[in-house]
Order: structure tokens, then C-alpha cells, then sequence
């Protein structure tokens, strides 16, 4: 491919990766938020709600995670590429 195209990709997939983590941080502040609730309930169904909403969250966290590491191996794939590709066109004719 391209220097350019490559370019392109990076770019994209960073993007991708801004707004993964900032839904791993909203999905982390909502599993504080139900953990927070479960420890201030004071009936035992209510703390078995929170428990259960922060549980869901958490898995909703790892579910991210995993996302963003998919991200950062094609976003890693693509740097070695570009950089590649930048060596080639920098070389004298």
C-alpha cells in the first residue's frame, strides 16, 4: 500500500480508539456508580441490584478491552507498514 493510504488507516484507527476509551471510561464510571449503590443499600434486594448492574458493567468494561487491544494490533500492524513505506520513498534514486 501507500504512504498514504497508510496514513489513512492510522488516522481512522485512531479515532476508533479515542472513542473506545472514552466508552471504557463512561462503562467504569457506571460500575463505580453501582458498586458505590450496593455499599450505601441497606436491604439486601437492593444490594443484590447494584451488585448485579455492576457486574453487567464490568463485563460491558471487558468486552472494550478487548476491542481496543483488536485496535492497537491493526493500528500496530499498519505503523510498521507505514514506516516501511516511508523508508522506501525516502530512498535516493
Amino acid at each position: 500500500m501507500s504512504l498514504l493510504n497508510e496514513a489513512g488507516y492510522l488516522y481512522v484507527l485512531s479515532k476508533d480508539l479515542l472513542n473506545i476509551n472514552k466508552k471504557i471510561r463512561k462503562q467504569i464510571e457506571e460500575a463505580r456508580d453501582h458498586i458505590n449503590n450496593h455499599s450505601k443499600a441497606t436491604r439486601h434486594e437492593e444490594k443484590q441490584k447494584h451488585y448485579d448492574k455492576h457486574t453487567k458493567s464490568v463485563g460491558k468494561v471487558r468486552k472494550c478491552i478487548e476491542e481496543r487491544n483488536e485496535i492497537l494490533k491493526k493500528m500496530q500492524r499498519h505503523q510498521v507498514a507505514f514506516a516501511h513505506q516511508l523508508r522506501e520513498e525516502a530512498k535516493p534514486f
